[in-house]
Formats: C-alpha cells, structure tokens, sequence
C-alpha cells in the first residue's frame, strides 16, 4: 500500500462532513467481509469434510488393494510376498501400518512391528476387524504414536472362503494437520482480499461521491428556485441493486457449483460402474477361457491315451521278446527296467483317461511285495543320486534293508512314485552329500518303511507343513505338490506317512501300510495248459508295430498267422475253415473294429473273436456283449498274457464244438 493512499484515508476518516463516504466505505468493507467470512467458512468445512472423506476413500482403496495383492501370495504362502506387499502400501506418509492376518486371526506381515509375527491379536479392534465381513472402517486413538487413526479392515476371500483379514492404519491426525494448514492458507488469502478489498472501497466511494456531490449543487440550485433542474435520486438505489445484483451471482455461483458437484459425484459412479463391468467380463472371459482349455483337454486326452496305448505296446512287446531270447544278466536287467517303465506309462495313460472322464472300469489294486517297489525306486532314481550326484560333486549312498518278504495290496506305481518322490526329495536335502537308509520291517499287522536322510533337515515350522498344497521350500525349483500327492497315495493305500527332523541332522519319512498273506503270481505266471501250436490267427490291425509284434509271439508259439492291415481286408480274409481265433483292433482306419466283430459273427457265431486295443478301458461289458465279442486284451500286454487269452480262446472254440 502506497504512502498516498494510507494519507488519504487517514484524511478520509478525520474529514467532517465526510459522513456518506464513511459510511459507504464502512459498509462495503462490512459486506465484503461477512461475504469472505461466510466463504472461508463454507470452503473450510467443504475442505475438511473433503480431505477426511478423501482420507477415508483412499484408506479403504488402500485396504482392497493390499486384499487384491494378498490372494495370490496366500494361495502359494509366500510370505515373503505379503512382507513385501505390507512394506509398499507403508510408505504412504499417512498410512501408519498395514497387516495381514490369516483366518485365525495370526499376524502374517506387519509393516511396523515384526515382532507380532505368528502372533494372534486379542485387542477389540483386532477381534472386530476379524468377524467382519466387508470393509468395517473403526476410529481409535493408536498408543504407539498417540495418533487418532481410521482402522480399515477389509477380508480376503478366495473361492467363497475366507482366507484372512488386512488392515489399514490410516493416521486422521496427518489429515487435520492438512486441515490446519488450509485454514491458515484461507485466512491469509482472506485477510489480504479485505485489505485489498478496502483499497478499491474507497476508489468505488470516490466514484460515487463525486457525483453526488454534483448532484448536492443541483438540488441547491433548485432550492434557489432554479425548477428546470430534475433531481431524481433515491439514496441507496445503486447500491440495493448492486447488492441484489451480487446475491443473484453468487446465487447462481452457489447453484452451479452444485450442479458440478452432482455432474462429478455422477461420474464417478459411471466410472466405477464401467470399471466392475469390464472386470466382471474380463473374469467370466477367463472363466470361459479356462472350460474350454479343460474341456479340449479332456476330448484331446481321450486320443492320446489310445495312441501312447499303442506305442507302449509295441514297446512293452518287444522287450518281453527280447527277454526271452537274452541270456545276458545285464541286458535283461535294463530291459526289466524298461517294462516296468512301460506299465507305469500304461498307467499314467489310465490316469489321463481318468481325467477325461471315458473309462468304465475301476481301478483295482494287485498284491505286491513292497520291497520289490522299493527297489524299483531306487533303480528308477540312481540317475539322480548317483550320476548326477557325482557330476555336482558330492557322494550319496542308498542303502535298503529289509527285515522279511512282506506282501502287501495296492497300486505298483502309486507307491513307487511316493518312495521315489522320497528318495527325490532326500537328494535334494543332501547338496554335499550323505545316505539315504531305507528300512522295512514288521510291527503287528502292518509294514513299516522308514526313509532316513543325513540331509540339511527342516525346522519344526516347515515340517507341520510339509504335506500342504503347494508348499515348498525350493522356490521356483518345486511346485509343492510331491510329498501332498505321495500323502494321497498312502492314504488311498489304507496307510499313513508321518515325518520328523531335525536341522543340521536329517529327515525321517515313516510309511505305515497293511500286510496281507503272501498270493501265487497273477496271470502272466500261469501257464497256458493247451498247445497253441498250430491255431490259425487272423490279426486285423492298421498299426505296423503292433501288428508284427502279435505276429511274431504267435509265430514263436508256433501259431499259423494271417494278418491284415484295415477292417474290409480283415472280413475279406476271414475263412472259417481256416481261420480259429480272430484278434482284431478297435479303432481301424477304413471301418469300426465293431463292424468287423459284427460281419464274422454273422459268418461264423462259433469264431472267437478277441478286441485288442487302447480303449480297453472305456468299454462296457453291455456293448461287449451286445457285438459278441469275447475276450478284451487292454494295450499295452504281456506276452503270456496274450497266449493265454489265446489259450482260453481255443478252450470256447472246443467247448463249442
């Protein structure tokens, strides 16, 4: 303000007969004033209640976002994960903690206090942040830093089940600091606009006084008598009008800004509106996404099994055909490894049938010695304890002792998949090497096997969950599903595994399974009682591999053989003067191995016609028997499997004759 300005208003103010402008002056300066009051007033509490709603907004979008974070880190427990997770949303200033509790209500990850790790909170906030079922916001007074805090719980659901709680500690004391700092901005602003409102109060007095003035000599001059002068003044015309005019503005004002804040408050839900549709639809499209993978899988899977079926047959075939020819103990050692091979692959192949859900027939368990299992195991694994072990220089021994024959009745290659996910696993806590000593004895009616390491160990809070899902201490080496899958295994087995170690020391794998009574050999062992020597096989299949290797057993069994390489050529063939025994595919090129049952049938009822095929496993014995058809050899066989199917064949043929 200019030194001229303050002497005429302090002249101004001392000046008689200056009553007009004194009070114009005054009166505008009241008006303007009541009018910033009453603003200041209005933007204070519509910024207060702004930055508190905004402060809670942002508090509650804090807390979801953290529970979006969480579920994937929750579903492979990675802690670590969620430490990290709690540890960004505190560098927020305002943001006084966050934590993660699971569904008991313990402390997961804390971004302050690390010390409530593992711990269940009792206090009344945490207690009603945890039944809570949606957002649940509570106001309290935190000891640790003596801030009023907003806390925010939100709960984390995965699959319609509640997997745990986070919590936001949002400091309201950072948000009246901002709120205090917007008052002292306004009054400054505020206190300025008078000050200057002032200056042009006593330019706009001037303005109107000055003419008054002129107007005051006027009336004079009609008071003199001078009656062509009009004087048509009304005190406070001007004024009441500006007033009028200026209510009308600000009245306005007031009503568009309304107007705005209901357009925005409108927007925003149009725009939370868009953003949950276009995640809901982005949801089901991967839904979808994932039925149709499932679905094609499950069709796809159908066709493969029936194709492996045949390839582990002509694999199968070939090395039973070189362990009879071989004297040789290596060689047949190896080839014995083979055939086992093969028939867990031919069983994983009944898994994948499984899954898509086409087999008919139930999987039955076999009675086996556990030792021979144990064995395979070890066998199946020495690439990995042994070769590999020596490649990363360190020296592992297997050592496996048993204390007698113990039979027991199960599934093979279930339980050579858990001893071998063991021995696995004991490798993989041995990087320096060590032993692994396995030990089979009796106790009661049961047999236990216990599979001891001198590996790193564990501790007491990895072991409790070492059969969970999706656990594993390997990081991304691991899936963490060996030892929960080898669990089910055992489980399915009437039986049950227990571990226990120590760190630094080892790790110990106790299986406990049911005895059963030592039985003769299965089928392959039996002997076929009537010569197969000179029988007529027709063979009727579109697969070169599996074609020839009938052939040659038959051959070697001293059958007569003719083959045929499609169905049509197959029935063409037929001869029944000639032809025995018929063993034809299922899934022929030209036509249906079905058809061809139907066509020789209807030529010869007495025929037997055996199906040899990939799909054993997905027919019903109804269609069996509707088709006639009389014996069914899954792929992949045994060779004393096969002559003995045609054993049983010549013995109906006899039967019916």
């Amino acid at each position: 303000m200019s030194e001229k300005t303050v002497s005429r208003l302090g002249a101004f103010f001392l000046l008689r007969g200056g009553g007009l402008k004194r009070r114009l002056f005054i009166s505008m300066i009241l008006i303007i004033t009541m009018l910033m009051v009453g603003v200041f007033i209005i933007v204070e509490n519509n910024s207060k209640k702004m930055i508190l709603s905004q402060g809670k907004k942002r508090a509650i979008s804090s807390a979801l976002y953290l529970a979006a974070l969480s579920k994937a880190p929750f579903l492979m427990y990675d802690y670590t994960k969620l430490e990290q997770n709690v540890g960004e949303i505190a560098k927020e200033p305002e943001i006084v903690y966050a934590i993660i509790l699971d569904r008991e209500g313990r402390v997961v990850a804390h971004s302050a206090r690390d010390d409530l790790i593992g711990r269940r909170l009792s206090d009344p906030i945490s207690k009603r942040a945890m039944v809570a079922n949606s957002t649940f916001v509570q106001e309290y007074l935190y000891k640790e830093s003596e801030d009023k805090i907003w806390d925010v719980s939100y709960p984390i659901f995965i699959q319609n089940t509640k997997w745990g709680v986070v919590r936001i500690g949002f400091s309201k004391d950072y948000l009246i600091k901002q709120i205090t700092q917007n008052r002292k901005d306004l009054l400054i602003i505020g206190l300025v606009a008078i000050i200057f409102a002032g200056l042009i109060a006593n330019l706009l007095s001037d303005r109107i006084t000055v003419p008054l003035q002129k107007l005051s000599h006027i009336a004079v001059l009609i008071s003199k008598g001078d009656l062509k002068q009009k004087i048509d003044i009304k005190t406070g015309d001007e004024i009441e009008d500006l007033s009028k005019a200026f209510n009308h503005m600000v009245y306005e004002l007031n009503k568009q800004r309304e107007k705005q804040k209901k357009l925005i408050e409108e927007l925003k839900q149009r725009n939370q509106q868009l953003k949950d549709e276009i995640a809901a639809r982005k949801q089901l499209e991967e839904e979808i996404i994932k039925m149709e993978r499932l679905r094609a899988l499950g069709q796809m899977s159908g066709g493969v099994a029936h194709d492996f079926n045949n390839i582990l047959g002509a694999i199968l075939g070939r090395a039973q055909l070189i362990l009879e020819k071989s004297k040789n103990p290596d060689i047949n050692r190896d080839i014995k490894i083979i055939e086992k091979a093969a028939f867990d692959g031919a069983e994983t192949v009944r898994r994948i049938q499984e899954f898509s859900r086409i087999r008919v027939d139930d999987t039955q368990f076999v009675p086996m010695n556990i030792d021979e299992i144990i064995e395979d195991s070890i066998e199946f694994t020495r690439t990995k304890w042994k070769n590999e072990a020596i490649m990363n220089g360190a020296n592992i021994s297997v050592n496996h002792k048993s204390k007698g024959n113990f039979q027991v009745l199960g599934e093979p290659t279930g339980l050579r998949e858990v001893f071998t996910n063991l021995i696995i696993n004991a490798v993989d806590a041995m990087p320096h090497g060590g032993s692994i000593n396995i030990l089979t004895k009796r106790v009661g009616s049961r047999v236990i096997i216990s599979v001891k390491d001198t590996g790193i160990g564990m501790s007491k809070e990895v072991m409790k969950r070492t059969f969970d899902p999706f656990f594993t201490t390997k990081g991304s080496k691991g899936n963490g599903l060996g030892l929960s899958i080898c669990y089910g295994i055992v489980n399915r087995h009437n039986g049950t595994i227990e571990v226990e170690s120590e760190e630094g020391v080892g790790t110990t794998f106790t299986i406990s399974l049911p005895l059963i009574e030592p039985e003769e050999k299965k089928m392959e062992n039996v002997k076929y009682s009537v010569d197969i020597s000179h029988t007529t096989v027709l063979i009727i299949d579109d697969d070169d591999t599996i074609r020839s290797l009938i052939s040659d057993v038959l051959k070697q069994s001293g059958c007569k053989v003719i083959t045929a390489d499609t169905g049509k050529k197959g029935i063409d063939t037929f001869d029944p003067g000639c032809c025995d025994i018929v063993l034809t595919d299922l899934g022929l090129d030209d036509i249906s191995g079905w058809e061809v049952v139907k066509e020789i049938k209807a030529v010869s009822p007495d025929t037997p016609v055996i199906i040899i095929t990939g799909w054993g496993g997905q027919l019903s014995k109804d269609e069996l028997n509707e088709y006639g058809v009389d014996f069914v050899i899954p792929k992949p066989f045994r060779i004393n499997e096969l002559k003995n199917y045609i054993n049983k064949a010549i013995n109906l043929k006899m039967g019916f004759k």
